[in-house]
């Protein structure tokens, strides 16, 4: 649910790509019972995965990762649509004011109203549909916990063992948050303009103007709304061009310049954190929400799997 979430208001360079999909805009992709999923959903959810990806991967290896990313969400989604129908045929009701709620969280954490009227221009949506969305998570989610939540135990000793049998997921490596500003190559038909906009926000960062102000006014990447925020990256997510100059930075300093296909990016290292194996004491509620997790899952997988066997599904 809050992969979807995130995906619904993320700030999004990538939302050019909507050009290179024009013709895909009210095409149908999936039919599930009486919903359909379009074209149009699809990549609109995908967009921020495609911009991290694309400083992840090149070459074939993005062209896959792509792939089975939209596969995966593909899945996700006739899953969920499922779910929201079996939500509606059992009459499940959610307030108007939690929807309200959570629109209202969105507004906070992007800074104003005005940002998430933006952020949905930007992702052509409207209220209307972030509040459907919304609806239908809410739907869902208390279904879930109505039919599946309160046949869920978890016990002391299932926490300890799970813990100590899975000590490398509990492994958090070096990490560095970050916060970054992107000047796309794809907006200027001439890309010294770009290396000039970023070589003069460069200097203006020597001269001790603010990196979050640079980077809500200039910044073409994601979380350019809340400063450029990337949060915490863990070392070997970025591309090596990259990650050669922030993990020799100390918490504070900014980059140079560094060129990439996106384009040049600036970066300021907030913090950076030594790898470490974490406590169960710090990690207790995770390890609870993991194992109560994969309880649900596989009801959920076993429920999902004979609600589609009486669902008319079909890929257009």
């Amino acid at each position: 649910m809050k992969k979807i979430l995130f995906y619904l208001i993320a700030s999004v360079v990538i939302l050019n790509a909507r050009v290179l999909f024009a013709e895909l805009i009210d095409k149908v992709a999936i039919v599930v019972n009486d919903e359909i999923i379009t074209d149009r959903e699809i990549e609109r959810q995908l967009a921020p995965v495609y911009e991290k990806y694309k400083m992840m991967y090149s070459g074939n290896q993005l062209i896959d990762k792509l792939e089975e990313a939209r596969q995966n969400l593909a899945q996700q989604m006739i899953e969920d649509r499922l779910l929201y129908g079996e939500a509606k045929k059992q009459n499940v009701e959610v307030e108007e004011r939690d929807i309200d709620a959570k629109v209202q969280d969105i507004v906070n954490n992007l800074g104003s109203r005005e940002n998430l009227d933006q952020a949905l221009i930007e992702q052509q949506l409207t209220l209307k549909d972030l509040k459907d969305r919304y609806r239908q998570q809410l739907m869902t989610r208390k279904l879930i916990d109505q039919k599946i939540g309160p046949g869920i135990m978890i016990t002391p000793v299932e926490i300890d063992n799970y813990y100590n049998k899975n000590l490398t997921e509990f492994m958090q490596p070096e990490r560095a948050r970050l916060k970054n500003i992107l000047i796309s190559i794809r907006k200027f038909p001439d890309p010294q303009k770009a290396l000039s906009l970023a070589r003069d926000i460069s200097k203006r960062l020597g001269e001790g103007c603010e990196f979050d102000g640079l980077a809500k006014m200039y910044s073409d990447g994601p979380g350019a709304a809340g400063g450029g925020d990337m949060g915490y990256v863990n070392k070997g997510d970025l591309l090596p061009e990259i990650e050669k100059v922030i993990f020799n930075l100390k918490p504070g300093e900014t980059s140079g310049i560094i060129q990439t296909s996106l384009g040049y990016h600036i970066f300021k290292l907030e913090e950076r954190q030594e790898p470490k194996t974490l406590p169960l004491s710090e990690v207790r509620r995770q390890v609870e929400m993991v194992v109560y997790k994969s309880k649900v899952d596989a009801k959920i997988k076993g429920w999902i799997e004979g609600l589609k066997k009486s669902a008319y599904i079909a890929f257009k």
